[in-house]
C-alpha cells in the first residue's frame, strides 16, 4: 500500500472545494445510496467506526491521535466522560492522548468534533468523482486508479471550521483491513515507546505526527493541517466500493431502471438463442445418426440423416452463386436492338 504526502492531497481538497457540484441543503448524506455524477455509490458495508492512529513525540511526553469516521452514522462512545469524547452526532473525530513515559500512564489531552451533525440530522458535504484520467500520479498504474472524493464539513474547534477529505482508491481491498485493536495498539504503545525512550534518553528531541500503520493497510492518515481558517483531516480509503463495477448509475428522470443490465441483457438473449440453436442442431444430427446406425446399417456419410443432401450443399451454393452473377451482369447488359 502507498502513502503519499499531505501536502497534494490538501492542495488538491482546496480545488475541488471550488470545482466540485456541493450537495443540496435539503440533501441528507446516504451512504448507501450517494449519487454522485450521475453514479451511485453504496458505502453499507464500511458503515461503524474505522480509526486510524497516529504518534508524536513532544518532550517530555508521547502523543496518540486517534482519528474515528463512520459513514453511515454518529459516533459513539462507552467510554470516558463529557470533556473525553466527542458529543454525539459526531461523524469524525479526533482524540489525543498524551503519554507520560515516567509514570506510564495515559490521559486524554483534547478531543476534537471534526464533522458534527445538525440537530436535524445531516451535516454539509461535497463529492467528486474521479474517473481513471483524473487519477493522481502520472504513471500508468495511477492513471487506473479510479475513486472518489469526499469533502465532510461541519464541526468547530477554538472558533476554526473543521472539515475532513476523503480521497476513495479503487481496490481490492474491502476497506476495513489491518486497522489497530485498541488493547493491542495500547500495549504495542507503551512497550514501544518505553524503548525509544530509554535507547535516546529524555533530552529534547522530537518526531513529527505519523501514522502507526500496519502494512496492507486501507485506511491511511494523510495529513491535519490548517489552511487559513480551516483544519482539514486528509484520508485516503482503498476500497472495492467505488471501483466501477461495483458502481451503478443513476436512471434518468422518469425512465425506470433496465431489468438485467441494459445491454448485456440483450447479449444474453443473443447468446442463449445461439446456444440453444447449436443444442437443437447437435441433437437432431446425434439422433439421427444413431438411428441410422441401428435400423439401416449405415456407415460414414449415410449415418448423417438427409446425408445426400449435405454433401450437395457445397454444390448448391456454387450453383445459386452462379445464377445471382449472370442475373446482375444480364440486367447490367442491354441487347443490341432498338423497337422497330
Amino acid at each position: 500500500m502507498r502513502s503519499t504526502s499531505w501536502l497534494p492531497l490538501l492542495s488538491s481538497s482546496m480545488a475541488v472545494m471550488i470545482t466540485a457540484s456541493p450537495a443540496p441543503a435539503a440533501a441528507k448524506f446516504n451512504c448507501e445510496k450517494l449519487p454522485v455524477d450521475g453514479h451511485t455509490y453504496n458505502f453499507k458495508e464500511l458503515s461503524g467506526p474505522h480509526t486510524v492512529v497516529t504518534s508524536e513525540f513532544l518532550a517530555p511526553s508521547y502523543h496518540n491521535t486517534t482519528y474515528t469516521i463512520d459513514l453511515c452514522g454518529g459516533l459513539t462512545s462507552k467510554t470516558g466522560g463529557e470533556g473525553e469524547r466527542c458529543p454525539e452526532g459526531t461523524r469524525v473525530c479526533a482524540i489525543k492522548h498524551k503519554w507520560d513515559p515516567k509514570t506510564d500512564k495515559a490521559t486524554v489531552d483534547h478531543f476534537v468534533p471534526i464533522v458534527v451533525e445538525k440537530k436535524d440530522g445531516g451535516f454539509e458535504w461535497e463529492a467528486k468523482r474521479l474517473p481513471a484520467e483524473e487519477a493522481k500520479g502520472k504513471g500508468d498504474e495511477d492513471k487506473k486508479k479510479e475513486g472518489l472524493r469526499l469533502i465532510l464539513k461541519g464541526g468547530k474547534y477554538l472558533g476554526r471550521q473543521q472539515q475532513t477529505v476523503v480521497e476513495f482508491r479503487c481496490s481490492g481491498l474491502k476497506g476495513d483491513e489491518e486497522e489497530w485493536d485498541s488493547k493491542k495498539l495500547v500495549e504495542y504503545e507503551r512497550v514501544n515507546k518505553r524503548r525509544r525512550a530509554e535507547d535516546e534518553g529524555d533530552d529534547g528531541f522530537s518526531t513529527p505526527e505519523h501514522q502507526l500503520k500496519k502494512e496492507g493497510a486501507a485506511l491511511v492518515w494523510e495529513g491535519y493541517k490548517s489552511d487559513g481558517e480551516v483544519d482539514t483531516l486528509a484520508l485516503t480509503w482503498y476500497t472495492k466500493f467505488v471501483c466501477e463495477k461495483a458502481v451503478g448509475d443513476e436512471p434518468e428522470k422518469g425512465k425506470e431502471p433496465e431489468k438485467g443490465g441494459g445491454e448485456s441483457a440483450h447479449w444474453g438473449f443473443f447468446t442463449w438463442f445461439v446456444v440453444l440453436v447449436f443444442l437443437g442442431i447437435a441433437t437432431y444430427l446425434i439422433f439421427g445418426s444413431w438411428l441410422n446406425y441401428n435400423r439401416y446399417g449405415a456407415r460414414g456419410w449415410d449415418l448423417l440423416p438427409h446425408g445426400d443432401t449435405l454433401r450437395d450443399i457445397p454444390y448448391l451454393l456454387k450453383d445459386w452463386m452462379r445464377r445471382v452473377l449472370n442475373t446482375i451482369q444480364s440486367s447490367g447488359s442491354r441487347g443490341g436492338y432498338s423497337a422497330v
